[in-house]
């Protein structure tokens, strides 16, 4: 099968979605009979209003093009009196024929123009007479089909416009933003978030604090607009309701009490979330409001945006997942062991020292996790400014990141490490093992470090 050919499978799928949305609208006599004046007339908002109120709104392209494919055969039967002749298999010869005529009209734009214009008005003699001017009579049909399906798809871009689509959370486009909710960097503008360093622990980020929403709409005459979020695709929803402060310019500017060049002013929405799309000014049109993510350690929620005209009809953007994470990790625990060479252990409490001594070591037991982990650090720190990594005496470093693998909490579990202070050559002096944990949450829109939390124990190496 040829690339790109769409297989018998899709194309059965395409023809089978697009007659059930058709025989849909056909069974209601009077909104078929709208949505056809609609197309004729080129009334975007009618034509979307009627396939709203059927819950057809999905299939509105594919109702489209099945109109505009009854609406060229029409046309052009009506506006080409020789009939179309059919035959095996058109020759090649002719095909390049056609494409050549086709460029020399292109070429000619007032004559291309005088075709669509004959064409649009289904003006039979005008066309048939440039068609003769042209002596293109055998091409005809072709010719008609032609000017009629271009018009057709721009009709369709105007009647069917794509959907409205929340574009960024957090700064983060939102198709940088996975099935679980996880964003990767960077974010857009660039700046409040880097692109992704995994290694680093930055990467795989949910959202936390006050988090920006912006989204698009290209329906016909926009009317209002809410954002809403849920823990589960099927809702219940709840609704943004966060104050959003703006600016435009003043026309009035520099008259007398109009000192400022720019108009300051809040855009509320009602108590059940929707905004007015007229409110919106130069803080961005794509600025939609922003969202008080809730107070959760690690949730998955899902955004929507919807659209309404002055009528009433709504659309709906696709969902967007989005983890939420607005809880710092646990402090972390840390135990510390004497292990003498019998391989007997003492505790070990604050600033005590411990001696070296042929095949002492110390015991470091660590827990520290979060389900958005990003990274932990176990430093020696102390003596005059020192700082030293702590490294297991198997070689494993007690500082790590979660590398990519959003299933690594940290140290979910109690987990041992033998050190020897001795063998890395820490000077005697008196320190701190101070450890840190991170997650990975953008917070207020910005990527700095995530939440934090940390812990130290005393100990003196003799």
């Amino acid at each position: 099968m040829p690339i790109n050919q769409p297989s018998d499978t899709e194309r059965l799928a395409e023809l089978r979605q697009s007659a059930e949305a058709v025989s849909k609208l056909a069974e209601n006599p009077d909104a078929f009979a709208n949505v056809v004046r609609a197309f004729r007339a080129q009334n975007a908002e009618g034509f979307q209003s009627e396939l709203a109120k059927l819950g057809l709104l999905p299939g509105c392209r594919l109702i489209c093009q099945w109109l505009c494919s009854k609406h060229c055969v029409f046309i052009c039967s009506k506006l080409c009196r020789q009939p179309l002749v059919p035959a095996e298999e058109i020759p090649i010869a002719e095909w390049r024929d056609f494409a050549l005529a086709t460029g020399r009209i292109a070429a000619d734009p007032a004559l291309l123009q005088r075709l669509i214009d004959a064409v649009d008005r289904e003006d039979a003699l005008a066309f048939d007479a440039l068609v003769k001017q042209l002596g293109l009579e055998r091409f005809c049909h072709q010719l008609c089909h032609w000017l009629c399906l271009v018009r057709c798809r721009y009709i369709c871009r105007l009647l069917c416009p794509p959907p409205p689509l929340i574009t960024e959370v957090g700064f983060i486009p939102t198709g940088q933003i996975d099935a679980q909710g996880y964003a990767a960097g960077q974010s857009h503008p660039p700046g409040p978030t880097p692109v992704d360093a995994k290694s680093a622990g930055v990467g795989d980020h949910p959202f936390g604090g006050v988090t920006n929403i912006r989204g698009v709409f290209s329906i016909a005459n926009p009317f209002q607009y809410k954002v809403e979020f849920s823990s589960a695709p099927v809702g219940p929803w709840t609704p943004l309701l966060q104050p959003i402060d703006d600016y435009r310019f003043d026309p009035l500017f520099p008259s007398p009490g109009h000192m400022s060049p720019f108009l300051y002013y809040t855009r509320l929405p009602d108590a059940l979330g929707w905004y007015a799309v007229a409110d919106m000014g130069l803080d961005g049109p794509d600025y939609l409001t922003d969202w008080q993510t809730p107070a959760v350690p690690n949730g998955l929620f899902y955004l929507k945006l919807t659209v309404r005209t002055a009528v009433l009809t709504e659309l709906q953007s696709s969902l967007v997942p989005v983890r939420v994470d607005n809880v710092a990790p646990s402090q972390p625990v840390i135990i510390l062991q004497l292990q003498r060479p019998d391989k007997t252990r003492i505790p070990l409490g604050c600033c005590e020292k411990v001696q070296r001594g042929d095949g002492n070591l110390v015991v470091i037991t660590l827990q520290a996790a979060d389900a958005n982990f990003s990274r932990i650090t176990a430093q020696l720190l102390g003596g005059c400014g020192a700082s030293y990594s702590i490294v297991a005496t198997d070689g494993t470093p007690l500082s790590k990141t979660y590398n990519g693998n959003v299933a690594d909490t940290g140290y979910p579990a109690p987990t041992e490490f033998l050190w020897d202070p001795w063998a890395a050559n820490i000077s005697p002096c008196c320190y701190l093992i101070d450890v840190r944990i991170y997650d990975r949450a953008i917070v207020n829109d910005y990527w700095s470090g995530g939440h934090g939390n940390e812990n130290w124990h005393s100990i003196t190496i003799a």
